[in-house]
Parts: structure tokens; C-alpha cells; sequence
């Protein structure tokens, strides 16, 4: 089955192909267009016809085997076989697999990747332009030496051996060691996932035997336990042809063992986990319930799946609503049901409880989750979340054309993870929209009962290890507590109130004209606003939009700064108009529209986004953003709660002094610098924070929106005069204030030490200075920060296993004035700290004088390929539009695009180099262990 629905609507699923004989069918039915089978040596094979990009197939392998497998002197060696993948096969040595994947356009990391759970192991390249016959025959014939041709050399191992335990450094943060013990000792407790993390233990990983590694690699990488998964642009029989042909030949070798399953076991003894790190922070609990999951058929999972997405959705709305109460002990709380592991399902309510509120926090959320489990949804309720499904799911079914080839592989190789069939995207979407009539509080409840009982329950409380927490005994005893008590069912408020009340006026189009470099218009209203259309038939029903206006925070005074950082996410959880929050959310369920506002430094903006069906309530909420916004008391005395818990978990980060020290640094320690500290927090007020947002998003007369997506030029413009046209506005321009918030002159060291329970060193260093902007000029700071990220990838993560991975960026800000940045960053081993560094200049010296044309080659041929794949992406569109319109650039079109990479030169870049070389403004920031 290729369709899951966990923890509600994010998961509900764009579907491959619907049709009127889909809707009235009720058994499954495969997918068009699509072969699968079994290899006589136990492979599957999975290839299904897409065109979501065109021209492009990704390609994955999928191995049913996990860290679970491992025995003890194994663990971690999974995941290391997974590493290793990329490291020599039979027809690849050494890294000829990589380079030849990137000089065709792929990119290790985004387009060319693999992870390793407990019990599978997938690998994939992505976006394989299929134009190119011997491309994809290297590709299958990539899969096919991962299935049992790896070269597992001496020195490859030994220096990958550097590489895992970067990773292992760069992973086990306080969050992650926290809430390990909760999953190993609460949810996987007395079971073998409990003893397999798929990062293994240092100690084996540093020490195994060469021989390790390749027996279980003979043992466990084997055609039975394997599925190959192609999904694009491709010729599904010539391509079924061409996998029968080249992994048939694969030999099953005799005597090997069953692949094992494991159970997690549902105990009858209730778990208390208390985790601590002296990096965290205040407190979250978390009460959860552990089952096996029921053995379905595919009809009834999706029942299932969607009785339980209602109970997840119509719970959490609740809570929304139950969390803005003056008394409540908790500031936030999420619901959900979700597969851990195979074989096990977790109900959890995660909480973060109100300083000093443990118990009560954790009182409150079970009796809240008990009251909907005795008694379900009010019919109110319950009519919302079909109205918000039916939407979600129609608007599946209007753009299935568009359901990526990465989202069809995930679920094709879960499928075969799972051992079911996979189902055609359109019978699925069909039954679920028929299904939803047939969802009652009944079926609820009685989905709700599964999770009743007393095995398998738990609590974990994950926190700092300076705080005081309760024993086990006082965690029954509340427990306890809720289940004495007697509960009524929950009481629904509802309100009349509309939207808008009043008959607006709008005004005008007083200006018409062409935007430069594409087919599209530009319109200016009476009151000044500028708006820039440009409609597509990219995605069905969808429209995207955005709007900028310059000045943001560089127009206030110092003591308005901090201010700005609430402003916005008030009004957001106070409503609008009349309309506090949570009527505004009754009120628009069933629609499907987003909207936010941003106060930036240098501009104000809000971004968006809405059904083509739905564009007028958008406008609406726009005009209201701007008109009526509202400012809550006590929606903002819970952002201050969550201020200072934040500000809490800030403080016992190791990275916090340092990450606070590079912001002054790369100020020029301007007082205008915004830190996240006490003095903020006390700074922060209810008036202060409307005075800024009235200020900043109030004026129409310098506000640009640009419009992108599925609509009707006349219609948008109709409700684009009539709302935007409605903004109060005045003759007042804006232009940004430059303060000089820059770095000092030559360079500025932020070397600092810090107790670490994980020693790791993190070096950040950013060479700025002056630079015009020019399209070519960012273009090249790009391109120069790709090849160091290659040059990086290969000097210090494979040739000296000092690190997982080096982050580069380059580009070339445009305002206040034209600057500069490149910037590197990574987590190192300590000891390797200086011999790093020296690298991560020499490299950049290097470029003055040697870029081949190969590795420049490479790089373009990566961007043209993303250029070409963009073309019908609107938020691509979206932000290529406004980016020029903000900078008043032509806009680039595929073939601009593709002209101005060309134009790069090694020249150039070696230029460029030269130039960040000669006088750059550094900051180099090193913190270390003490």
C-alpha cells in the first residue's frame, strides 16, 4: 500500500492518477503505468512512470536490513556499510562513483544520499536527467553493485572509520542523548532495539576487524532481502527490461539465515523515565502508550489511518484552544499516533509544561486527552475536520500530476518494507473522500479504546540535571488522581462574527506595465501599492504570494529593536478583527489559506498562500493584517512564559556565548545588535510590540505584492483593488538606513573555550568586504562556494576524517550597500583543530591560482540542471520575481539563467578569489572544549 496517514493533515497524500472508474471501485487497484516483480534471486523491482520534474527519474535501493541485525561486536556497522556504499564497488573504485554522478549534474548530499534506521537501509540518487541513455545504465549499474559488489578495501574503512565518528560527535547533542533514553529505555525497553542504535558505538567502530564488516555485509546484503524503486520520466517495460537484465544475474547464495523479526514487547509495568543533561533546559514530559499494531488489511488500515488522523487533528485544535486559558499549566501541547519501530505504535502527548508545573502539566494534559477518549468530538468539532479534509484531499486530487518522484519512491519502498502491494495514488484518494462521511464520534472513540488499559503506559520527563523532579510514586499518584476523577464532556464555543463587517472601497489601477524579462504585468493602485501578477498552470487551485516593503527595523530606534522580535508572532496568536485566535481558526476551517508577517532588518514582508477557490478570504485576512490587527494580553504574557523557557534552554547550549560573540563580531559590536538574553525579555512589552507592528505594517504606499499561481489575471485584480486598494496609505516613501552594521576592519578572532559533555571543536570563519551587487557577481560567490564545498568535502572530511561535513555559502548582499560574505563552518575533533583551519585558508588561496575547467564544468552543469528543473515550480517563480522586483533587476528567465552561468569563468573566479584574498574583513570564530 503506498498511503499513510499519521498525526492528521501533513500527512494526507497527493495522489499518481484519479479517475471517475477509480471512485467507484471499492477494492484496491494498482497504479498505471507501472511493473513490479521478483528477480528468481528474491529481488523486487518497483518502476513507476511520473513526470514530476519532466526529463528526471530517481533512483533507489532500498535494503530490508538495519542496525537490529547487528550482534554485539557489530554495532554500528549498518550504518558504517552504508558509509562505505560510496567508497569503491566493483565497477566504481575509490570515488569514481561520485565524481561520475556530479559531473552529470548530481550533488552529493541533496541529489545522492543514503541513511540507516533500525531495520532498513536506503539508498537513492535523485533527479537523473533520463535524456541521457548512458546515464541511466551507470545508475542501475550503481544499484547493482551496492546490492553485493562493494570493495570494503583496508584504507577505505580505516579512513571512514574518522569520518563516523564526526558524525557520531556532530549528533550527540544534549537533545539527542536525552531523548536516546527515553526511546531505548522507554519505548524499545527489553527488546533488541533497545541495544542498536544505527550509530553503533564508537568503541566498535574505531576497533572491528576488517572481516566484520564484510561478513556482514555477505551475510545481510543479499538479492532477497533487496528492491530496486525507479520512479520518473522513464519507459516503464524498457526500463523493467534493462533491471531483469542487469540484476538477474546477481547469485542467492545458499545456507544464508532467515532474515530475523523482532518484537518490543507491551509490559504490564508502567515506565518512568527522568533523562537529564546538564546542556538542557527547563522540562517537557511526554505520557505515551505503546501497542502492536492491528494486522490489516489495506482497506482497513486506511480506515483506520483516517479515524486516527481525525481523533489527531480534532485533539490538537483542542489543545490550541485549552493552552490559551489564563490557568493552564502547560504552554503547548502536540498529539499523535505514529509506527516507532515495526511492530510497535506509540500514542504520545508531548507538553511543555509552565515553570514549576510538572505534575499539574501533566494532570492537565492526560485528563484532557482522558475527557476526549470517554467521550469524542463535539458535532462541531467533528464538522471541522471534515470540512479541512475534504479540502486537503480535494486539492490532492488537483494536483496529483504534481506528486513528486521522491514522494512515490518513499512509499513504493515502505511498501515493500511492509510486504504490501502497491495500490493505485487515485483508488486510494477516492475511497478516503468516501470514507469521510462514514467517520463518526463513534468510530472514534472506538479507535481510542485500542490505546485504554494499563500495559504499556509511560511517562518520560527530559530535562536540565540542575532541576528537581518527581519519583515514580509521584507520577502513579497523579495518574491516579485523573483516573478518580469524573469528567463531563468538553463545551464548544462559537461565534457569529464575520470576517469583515463594513463595505470597502478599494481603489483603482492607475498604472499598467510590463515586467522586464518575462510575460508579465505589473500594476500600480491609487494608493500606491504596487502589485506584480503572473499566472501559471503549474499547480492546480494554487496560488502563492509574497509582499515587501523597504525599511524594517532599520527605521526604528535602538530601544524599539527588541520589540520587533514578538511584534509579528503576536498578532499571529492574538486573531484579527473581531476575531481572537481561535474563532478565527473555527471560522476559516474548511478553507485553506496561510499568512504571515515578518519585520526584518532592512524590509517588512508578508508571504502567503491559498486556494484558487479561497483567494478572496486570503485578501481579507491581508487587508485585515494591515487595518485591524490584534494585539492579546494574554496571548502575549504565554510568548514571554515561552521567552524565558527558551532563554533557559539557550543559556545551557555550549554553543550559546559563541553564537551570541559572532553575532557582535559580525556587527561590529553595533548597539544595534539584537540578542536573545534577559535584557530582551524585560524589554519586550504589550505596547512596544503594537506600537512597532502598527508602525512597520500599516502603509500601503510602498508595499509591493506579487501574486503567482493558478488564477485569472481579471479576477486577482478584482479583489486585489477591492482589498489592497481598501489599505489606508499615505504620500510618505521609505528608504533604508544604512548604520554600518558590519565587521571591524582585518580580522576579529572569537576564540572561546566551554565544558562540552560531547569535546568537539566548532569553527565558523566569514571573509567579508565591499562588492557591487550584480547578478554575476552573487552568481560567482556561489560558484566559488560550491567548489570550496567540494574541495572541503574531499581535504578535510575524506582525506583527514576531521569532520561529517563543511557548510560553505557565498553570496552578495544589496542592501544597506553592496558587501560581500563567505562563509565556512564545521565540527571537528579538537585535536585537529589548528591542521583544519590552515586548510580552510589554503584552500581559498589555492582558488587564486588553480580552477580547473572540469570542476567549474561540474558545478554548472549542477545549476543548469536545478534551472531547468525549476521552471514550473511557483515559489521558484515567486522568488525570482520579487528578488528583482526588491532589487529592480530584470527578471531571469530559463534561458538568462543559463546564459549568465555560462559566462563564468575560471578567470573570474580565480579573480573574485584574489580579490576576498587581498583585504578581506575575517571573522574567525573557534570554540573548543576546555
Amino acid at each position: 500500500m503506498i498511503y499513510r496517514i499519521k498525526n492528521g493533515l501533513v500527512l494526507l497524500i497527493a495522489l499518481l492518477s484519479f479517475s471517475l472508474n477509480a471512485q467507484q471501485i471499492d477494492s484496491p487497484i494498482p497504479p498505471k503505468n507501472f511493473a513490479s516483480g521478483v528477480l528468481e534471486n528474491g529481488m523486487h523491482y518497483y518502476v513507476l512512470h511520473n513526470e514530476e520534474p519532466k526529463e528526471r527519474a530517481s533512483f533507489y535501493f532500498a535494503q530490508n536490513v538495519g542496525s537490529v541485525l547487528e550482534n554485539d561486536t557489530q554495532r554500528g556497522l549498518a550504518h558504517f556499510l552504508e558509509h562505505m556504499a560510496f567508497n569503491g564497488t566493483q565497477n566504481f573504485k575509490d570515488k569514481e562513483m561520485l565524481e561520475y554522478l556530479e559531473k552529470n549534474g548530481m550533488k552529493f548530499g541533496s541529489e545522492i544520499n543514503a541513511f540507516t534506521s533500525f531495520d532498513e537501509t536506503v539508498y537513492n540518487i535523485n533527479q537523473v536527467p533520463v535524456t541521457n541513455e548512458k546515464l541511466l545504465d551507470s545508475v542501475l549499474l550503481i544499484l547493482h553493485d551496492w546490492s553485493g559488489y562493494l570493495s570494503l578495501t583496508d584504507a577505505e574503512i580505516d579512513n571512514e572509520r574518522g569520518v563516523i565518528n564526526e558524525e557520531w560527535r556532530s549528533r550527540n547533542t544534549a537533545g539527542f542523548r536525552a531523548n536516546s533514553k527515553v526511546w531505548l529505555d522507554g519505548f524499545l525497553k527489553d527488546s533488541k532495539y533497545s541495544k542498536r542504535m544505527p550509530i553503533g558505538l564508537m568503541d566498535v567502530v574505531n576497533n572491528f576487524e576488517y572481516d566484520e564488516l564484510r561478513d556482514y555485509y555477505k551475510r545481510w546484503y543479499r538479492p532477497d532481502q533487496q528492491a530496486v524503486v525507479v520512479v520518473g520520466d522513464v519507459d516503464v517495460k524498457g526500463l523493467e527490461a534493462k533491471i531483469k537484465k542487469v540484476f538477474s544475474s546477481i547469485p542467492l547464495k545458499k545456507d544464508l539465515p532467515e532474515r530475523p523479526v523482532f518484537d518490543v514487547p507491551i509490559a504490564a509495568e508502567f515506565v518512568y523515565i527522568n533523562s537529564t543533561d546538564k546542556e538542557l533546559g527547563e522540562p517537557s514530559l511526554q505520557y505515551f502508550v505503546k501497542r502492536t499494531p492491528l494486522d490489516l488489511s489495506v482497506v482497513e488500515k486506511i480506515k483506520e489511518d483516517i479515524t486516527g488522523s481525525f481523533a489527531s487533528y480534532i485533539l490538537n485544535n483542542r489543545f490550541s484552544e485549552l493552552v490559551l486559558e489564563k490557568n493552564c499549566p502547560v504552554l503547548g501541547v502536540g498529539f499523535g499516533v505514529q509506527e516507532f519501530v515495526r511492530h510497535l505504535e506509540i500514542l504520545s502527548l508531548n507538553a511543555r509544561p509552565k515553570k514549576d508545573s510538572l505534575l499539574s502539566g501533566l494532570k492537565y494534559i492526560v485528563k484532557e486527552y482522558t475527557r476526549f477518549a470517554e467521550f469524542g468530538a463535539t458535532p462541531e468539532e467533528l464538522a471541522r475536520a471534515k470540512a479541512a479534509f475534504k479540502t486537503s484531499l480535494e486539492s490532492s486530487i488537483a494536483n496529483i500530476a504534481k506528486r513528486s518522484n521522491d514522494s512515490y519512491a518513499g512509499e513504493i519502498y515502505q511498501d515493500f518494507f511492509d510486504k504490501e502491494s502497491v495500490t493505485d495514488y487515485g483508488w486510494t484518494l477516492s475511497y478516503q473522500l468516501r470514507l469521510l462521511d462514514q467517520v463518526t464520534n463513534e468510530s472514534i472513540l472506538d479507535y481510542l479504546k485500542r490505546f485504554k488499559g494499563d500495559n504499556g503506559r509511560g511517562v518520560s520527563i527530559v530535562g536540565s540535571d540542575t532541576n528537581t523532579y518527581p519519583d515514580k510514586e509521584d507520577i502513579e499518584s497523579a495518574l491516579a488522581e485523573v483516573a478518580a476523577q469524573k469528567l463531563t464532556p468538553f463545551k464548544e464555543t462559537s461565534s457569529d462574527k464575520k470576517l469583515i463587517n463594513t463595505d470597502l472601497k478599494g481603489s483603482p489601477v492607475i498604472k499598467t506595465e510590463n515586467i522586464e524579462g518575462i510575460d508579465a504585468k505589473s500594476y500600480t493602485l491609487a494608493n500606491g501599492l504596487k502589485l506584480a501578477l503572473y499566472p501559471t498552470d503549474f499547480d492546480k487551485e494554487q496560488v502563492f504570494m509574497t509582499a515587501f516593503s523597504p525599511g524594517g527595523s532599520s527605521l526604528l530606534s535602538v530601544e524599539e529593536l527588541p520589540n520587533t522580535v514578538v511584534a509579528s508572532y503576536l498578532v499571529g496568536q492574538s486573531g484579527l478583527g473581531e476575531l481572537n485566535k481561535i474563532e478565527l481558526q473555527k471560522l476559516l476551517a474548511g478553507t485553506e489559506t496561510s499568512l504571515g508577517v515578518s519585520i526584518n532588518g532592512y524590509s517588512e514582508s508578508l508571504s502567503g498562500s491559498s486556494k484558487t477557490k479561497d483567494l478572496e478570504t486570503l485578501f481579507k485576512q491581508i487587508y485585515l493584517q494591515f487595518t485591524a490587527p490584534r494585539f492579546d494580553a494574554q496571548a502575549f504574557e504565554i510568548i514571554k512564559q515561552n521567552l524565558a523557557t527558551n532563554l533557559i534552554a539557550k543559556e545551557k547550549q555550549v554553543t550559546s556565548a559563541f553564537q551570541d560573540s559572532l553575532t557582535l563580531a559580525s556587527t561590529g559590536h553595533s548597539k544595534r545588535s539584537v540578542l536573545f538574553d534577559q535584557k530582551l525579555i524585560d524589554n519586550v512589552t504589550l505596547e512596544g510590540a503594537s506600537k512597532v507592528y502598527r508602525e512597520r505594517i500599516s502603509n500601503a504606499n510602498d508595499f509591493t505584492f506579487v501574486f503567482v499561481g493558478d488564477f485569472q489575471e481579471s479576477e486577482l485584480l478584482d479583489l486585489a483593488t477591492k482589498y489592497l486598494g481598501s489599505i489606508p496609505s499615505t504620500t510618505k516613501t521609505e528608504e533604508v538606513v544604512n548604520h554600518n552594521m558590519r565587521p571591524a576592519k582585518g580580522k576579529t578572532t572569537v576564540h572561546l573555550e566551554k565544558e562540552m559533555e560531547t569535546p568537539q571543536t566548532t569553527i565558523n570563519v566569514s571573509f567579508n568586504g565591499d562588492m557591487e551587487y550584480s547578478k554575476k557577481n552573487n552568481l560567482e560567490l556561489y560558484v566559488l562556494s560550491q567548489l570550496l564545498d567540494k574541495r572541503y568535502m574531499e581535504r578535510i572530511r575524506e582525506e583527514e576524517g576531521g569532520s561529517y561535513g563543511v557548510r560553505v555559502g557565498g553570496s552578495v548582499s544589496w542592501e544597506p550597500i553592496g558587501n560581500y560574505n563567505l562563509s565556512v563552518s564545521f565540527n571537528c575533533n579538537p585535536d585537529k583543530t589548528d591542521e583544519l583551519l590552515k586548510i580552510v585558508y589554503g584552500e581559498l588561496k589555492k582558488m587564486e591560482t588553480s580552477i580547473g575547467a572540469e570542476e567549474l564544468a561540474e558545478i554548472k552543469s549542477n545549476y543548469k540542471k536545478g534551472v531547468s528543473e525549476n521552471q514550473r515550480n511557483n515559489n521558484y517563480w515567486l522568488s525570482n520575481i520579487a528578488n528583482n522586483l526588491q532589487k529592480g533587476t530584470p527578471v531571469s528567465d530559463e534561458a538568462g539563467s543559463i546564459a549568465l552561468i555560462e559566462s563564468i569563468t575560471t578567470d573570474d573566479l580565480m579573480a573574485t578569489a584574489k580579490l576576498i584574498n587581498s583585504e578581506p574583513d575575517i571573522i574567525e570564530g573557534v570554540l573548543m572544549p576546555k
